[in-house]
């Protein structure tokens, strides 16, 4: 018997899981994450849809890898035994996606913003021009499984895709992961082409100026010297001061992939940045 049959059994509390780090009922702030969501979303699944999330929220889900195309999880739910989910994306024959890297290289604007990390929301059409449809069109171009006994989407599988979709958010090159291309790939790909085309630096400096960066100053070289207990330049200390937004680098990089803890990552660490931003103006100013 699964843990379905009876739509009003309680899962079993998991220990250690990974959990959601979105609380509300929408996930994600990026384009990409949203059109992923959607997919989901517009397949209807009565109860199972709120059930799924609230299992992603909880930290029900106990491990998720991703490999070759494919998802494995592994799901608390109200039976002793965790449910084993598959979620498999088709994958792109390896041609295709060196016509795309092709493509998107002699487009400057696409090659700056995938080498940063971004993903443009006009590159959607690109995929698509290339046969390659960047998102599943619906729910059934996925192949979904669960050891559980409910038919079509069960609420272990929609717990699993809540996580993926952040875990997209963070990182849109998984997107292409799945599809059987990662990053590095990509990225080789992509450079080799530009290398070709136009010369690293210009092409350094457009993805230089692509948008505006919030992490400040690059730290100077001359640190080497005070921590060995030299002297530095006055010059830059004159603007010593405790930073606007704690966190900036944090930030910039994302929640921690597949957190574990009770506090949402980025609001413990936040906390700790400000404490230590106050210690150390006070250790500068010696008021310590």
């Amino acid at each position: 018997m699964s843990d379905t049959s009876n739509r009003g059994n309680r899962p079993l509390t998991a220990h250690g899981g990974i959990r959601a780090q979105t609380k509300s009922r929408k996930v994600g702030k990026n384009w990409w994450t949203k059109r992923w969501m959607a997919v989901l979303e517009n397949h209807y699944m009565g109860a199972e849809l709120p059930r799924g999330r609230a299992y992603a929220q909880a930290g029900q889900v106990l491990a998720l890898k991703i490999e070759n195309g494919t998802v494995r999880a592994t799901v608390q739910g109200s039976r002793e035994q965790p449910h084993k989910v598959h979620i498999r994306f088709k994958p792109a024959p390896q041609d295709q996606w060196r016509k795309l890297a092709e493509t998107l290289s002699s487009q400057a604007i696409f090659a700056a913003k995938l080498l940063s990390g971004q993903m443009p929301e006009s590159i959607e059409e690109t995929f698509e021009d290339q046969g390659l449809p960047l998102f599943p069109k619906d729910i059934t171009d996925l192949e979904t499984s669960c050891t559980c006994t409910t038919k079509g989407l069960c609420r272990h599988i929609i717990a699993v895709y809540y996580l993926l979709a952040e875990e997209f958010d963070r990182d849109p090159f998984l997107f292409m992961r799945l599809r059987g291309l990662d990053r590095e790939k990509l990225i080789q790909d992509i450079g080799s082409s530009i290398t070709r085309k136009k010369s690293k630096a210009d092409y350094l400096d457009m993805e230089l100026h692509s948008g505006p960066r919030e992490l400040g100053r690059p730290m100077t070289n001359e640190v080497v010297y005070f921590w060995n207990g030299g002297t530095i330049n006055e010059e830059h200390l004159s603007d010593t001061r405790i930073p606007p937004s704690p966190g900036a680098l944090s930030k910039h990089l994302g929640h921690f992939p597949m957190w574990r803890g009770e506090e949402r990552f980025l609001d413990a660490l936040e906390l700790v940045y400000k404490k230590a931003s106050n210690n150390g103006m006070n250790v500068f100013l010696g008021d310590w």
